[in-house]
């Protein structure tokens, strides 16, 4: 897609040589797919969403990550390292929002019986602010696959017809909680040291 490739050259530098190469078109392209299917999950868990700030620690911890991406993101844009924007969004999503924060909220998402329904609605801002400012950063780069989501997902809250009229994320210096982003980062080694215990042990969980 149009998007994959856009992916693919973002990755170069002003000024560098850059050979074609197959497999960052194709990493795109699985980008592009991972973005859809976040986006399906939030807009499953977000049909009875109202606007509201997240309130559980964890939720706090994925936002201070968030407005420190867009803080690294707006500098690298102001500096046309658009590659360095780039690659950071790809790593906060796949990792930090994907394979992290939306493994383990999960439970909250699917169970607000047992949870709690607070704690459900605190994840959905979390969810709807991170996925939203997300796409906002990506845009400039697949403009294609941001739109789509957008249209889908965002619009009626944003009440801009395009992503790409839409106000760019602004850092806010309340999310950026030095304590908050170190004990959620000790969390998530704790819980990927306890994962890893468990399939060294072929301990299986249902």
């Amino acid at each position: 897609s149009a998007d994959a490739l856009r992916f693919m050259s973002g990755g170069c530098k002003l000024g560098e040589d850059f050979p074609f190469q197959e497999k960052d078109m194709v990493t795109g392209q699985k980008f592009a797919n991972k973005l859809w299917n976040a986006s399906k999950f939030s807009l499953m868990h977000l049909e009875d969403y109202s606007e509201g700030d997240p309130v559980e620690a964890f939720d706090k911890w994925l936002l201070s990550k968030l407005h420190k991406l867009i803080k690294i993101s707006t500098e690298s844009f102001e500096k046309y390292e658009y590659s360095k924007t780039k690659a950071e969004v790809e790593k906060f999503f796949w990792h930090t929002f994907c394979d992290q924060y939306l493994e383990i909220v999960k439970d909250r998402l699917y169970n607000p019986d047992r949870r709690g329904e607070e704690a459900k609605q605190s994840a959905q801002a979390a969810l709807f602010m991170a996925l939203r400012d997300v796409l906002k950063l990506i845009a400039p780069v697949m403009p294609h696959i941001t739109e789509e989501i957008y249209q889908n997902l965002y619009k009626e809250f944003e009440e801009e017809k395009s992503i790409h009229v839409t106000s760019y994320p602004e850092c806010d210096k309340v999310f950026l909680d030095e304590n908050v982003r170190v004990n959620g980062d000790t969390f998530i080694s704790l819980v990927g040291a306890i994962r890893r215990y468990k399939a060294k042990q072929g301990i299986i969980v249902v």
